[in-house]
């Protein structure tokens, strides 16, 4: 049973909060959960983000979730919007700008740089046609 392994061994993190909740930080890797919160329900859609100092790694492990992907610039460029696979790794680069749509059920697991803060991190308004477009290709709206 996993209580009985010593610590300096094995570190587990977990989550059940419905927000972006650290759980592990080791060597310059930080492991989040991210469930439901505002910032990422369909009715609530403002804004994108990029990273300068990391890449950031979603695995969708419950539930439906969009990915929210523009091409980079000084501010997003074109927006690909397409559904989550589960138990699929999706890698965005350093700068990229993006942003995730969950379900209320959805559970993500992010990887990145411990290192990762307000500070090293753009957020960009979207326009009322960009937010129209999302919605427009976004599972949510189709149901």
């Amino acid at each position: 049973m996993e209580k009985n392994v010593p610590k300096n061994m094995m570190q587990i993190g977990e989550s059940f909060e419905q927000r972006y909740q650290p759980v592990l930080d080791f060597e310059g890797w930080r492991v989040a959960m991210l469930r439901h919160m505002p910032d990422t329900d369909f009715s609530n859609l403002k804004v994108v983000e990029r990273h300068n100092e990391t890449n950031e790694v979603f695995i969708l492990t419950e539930g439906n979730a969009d990915l929210i992907v523009c091409e980079n610039g000084e501010k997003p460029g074109k927006i690909f919007v397409f559904p989550m696979r589960k138990n699929v790794a999706y890698n965005f680069g350093k700068n990229v700008w993006h942003h995730v749509l969950m379900s209320e059920d959805a559970h993500i697991i992010l990887f990145e740089r411990t290192n990762t803060t307000l500070e090293n991190t753009d957020y960009h308004e979207l326009s009322e046609s960009d937010v129209q477009y999302i919605k427009n290709n976004s599972q949510f709206m189709q149901k």
